[in-house]
């Protein structure tokens, strides 16, 4: 599987959590490590980060799926957006 793939892949789960949640992958930072692909990934609701325990939840739950979906497996790793600069 590819990096593409992998990212493909988790964009597609993450666009389906809802609730408002929005994700963005950090992709410079996906990488494959032995059977293990790395994801860095920002979520934010309205423009503020989201609790870490809401995005442990939901990225536990989609790794599962990955895994028993398509062999794939995955650790997302919740990364803190930048603040803006004006």
């Amino acid at each position: 599987m590819t990096k593409a793939d992998v990212i493909r892949l988790v964009t597609d789960r993450l666009a389906k959590v809802g609730h408002g949640i929005e994700f963005g992958i950090v992709e410079d930072g996906v990488r494959p490590d032995d059977s293990w692909w790395y994801v860095p990934v920002v979520a934010s609701r309205q423009g503020k980060d989201v609790p870490r325990e809401l995005t442990v939840n939901v990225f536990a739950n989609i790794e599962d799926e990955l895994q028993e979906q398509h062999g794939l497996s995955v650790l997302f790793v919740p990364a803190v957006s930048e603040p803006s600069v004006h």
